[in-house]
């Protein structure tokens, strides 16, 4: 608030000189970047002196201000008020004066009619109008009267000489806040295109807000190419995620594994379902070794949640990389953890691969025992060829049998039947034979 007085009373007295200038103290240093260059090489308009009783009733009241006491200044701008035959300039600078107050109140609504009452007046300076009107769209947006923020706006660029990207920028954000999304992209590459002519450094949230604006409107081809951008200017973690992503989304499966394994590399990948997601993106590049060993290292050391599904991936990395033998301990872990049979029915299989067969067994059975499996003839199949492995006949045949009942097994099952049959006779005459 005392800032704002002193600037007040700096710019009035400039303007009592019979200059022109175009800074607002509410907003100065927003005002005047925005406005650029605008307010050296407007023309002037002639505008009545302010007189020397005005001049000091309004000294005192930035005295008062500047103790804090608003009541005083609120008085002696009253006295102002009720002068006869104030001009338009001298009504002007009392409005600005109350606008200031109102600010420093946060009563921003009052703000807002005082800053009107100013534009009100006849033979306002240049510099003044365009600083008032930019305060305004700054003020009703905050409001969120976005509308009214957007046409104070359009009349402070019909009124502004060069204007810097700052006010193209904020053009964008209120098309923004008004759901426009369409109409908010010109103004950022203008913001963008004069930023480049002018010599200033281009703001990544420039880009960012263009990035929103493209993807509110599922313009997803221009979502890759600004999130590129942003990658090349600014390389940031999320911006990499974005657009693999995007690529993702756009199909381009090549390019998005390409990113998940530079941001993989740069360290940025420590959530959990990221990793998982770069396994899976590995194994479907038919890159299993590299898959296996993310998926190793993130659940050994807690990095990767321990889950079914995760260790289960584990394993079918090992399984792809012909590793049975270090997919073991992942299925054992995730068939720990699951409800159903099917991935102990999986642990059966590669102890079968294995010659590993009373574990296979063991392990066959407890896929039948948990049961919801979608083949549950073939844990019969595989149980029956463990089983048999073992000599154990009996129990082998009985295996066959309940595969046998189902059609798509059936003609296998009936052929491990008779093979089970010869067998169990030529053990029986061998051990026979062996005894005479």
């Amino acid at each position: 608030m005392l800032r704002a007085a002193r600037l007040f009373l700096a710019a009035i007295a400039i303007l009592g000189a019979g200059l022109v200038v175009g800074a607002s103290p509410v907003f100065a240093q927003g005002t005047q970047a925005a406005e650029g260059e605008s307010a050296a090489n407007e023309p002037t308009r002639k505008t009545p002196a302010m007189r020397e009783r005005v001049y000091t009733r309004l000294s005192e009241a930035q005295a008062c201000a500047e103790m804090d006491d608003i009541q005083c200044a609120m008085r002696l701008l009253t006295e102002v008020r009720e002068m006869q035959g104030l001009n338009s300039y001298e009504t002007a600078q009392l409005w600005n004066f109350y606008a200031f107050i109102y600010f420093g109140q946060e009563n921003y609504r009052e703000a807002i009619q005082a800053y009107l009452q100013v534009l009100q007046q006849p033979d306002l300076p240049l510099g003044m109008e365009t600083t008032t009107r930019f305060t305004l769209c700054q003020l009703y947006f905050q409001q969120e009267q976005y509308q009214e923020s957007l046409n104070m706006l359009d009349s402070w660029f019909a009124l502004a000489d060069n204007p810097n990207p700052d006010a193209y920028i904020l053009r964008a954000q209120i098309f923004y806040a008004l759901e426009q999304y369409r109409n908010g992209i010109e103004p950022v590459q203008q913001g963008i295109r004069v930023a480049q002519e002018q010599g200033r450094a281009v703001q990544e949230n420039w880009y960012r807000l263009l990035n929103v604006f493209y993807y509110e409107l599922e313009d997803y081809p221009n979502v890759i190419e600004t999130l590129r951008t942003l990658i090349q200017s600014w390389p940031k973690r999320e911006y990499f995620i974005q657009l693999s992503a995007m690529y993702g989304q756009e199909g381009n499966e090549v390019a998005q594994l390409a990113l998940w394994e530079t941001t993989y590399e740069a360290g940025w990948l420590t959530r959990s379902n990221e990793l998982v997601q770069l396994a899976q993106l590995l194994l479907g590049a038919d890159i299993p070794v590299k898959a296996a060993k993310i998926m190793q290292a993130g659940l050994d050391d807690g990095t990767i949640e321990s889950t079914e599904t995760n260790w289960r991936v584990l394993s079918q990395a090992w399984q792809l990389a012909q590793e049975d033998e270090k997919a073991i301990p992942a299925m054992t872990r995730a068939a720990a953890l699951a409800e159903d049979g099917e991935i102990d029915l999986r642990l059966a299989q590669s102890y079968q691969n294995l010659a590993r067969y009373e574990e296979c067994v063991e392990t066959a059975r407890t896929a039948i025992r948990k049961g919801d499996l979608r083949r549950e003839d073939q844990a019969n199949m595989i149980l029956g060829a463990c089983l048999f492995e073992l000599k154990q006949y009996g129990q082998a045949r009985t295996a066959f049998q309940a595969a046998a009942q189902d059609s798509r097994s059936r003609t296998n099952a009936q052929s491990w039947l008779d093979y089970v049959n010869v067998e169990e006779d030529r053990e029986q005459q061998l051990q026979a034979a062996l005894r005479r």
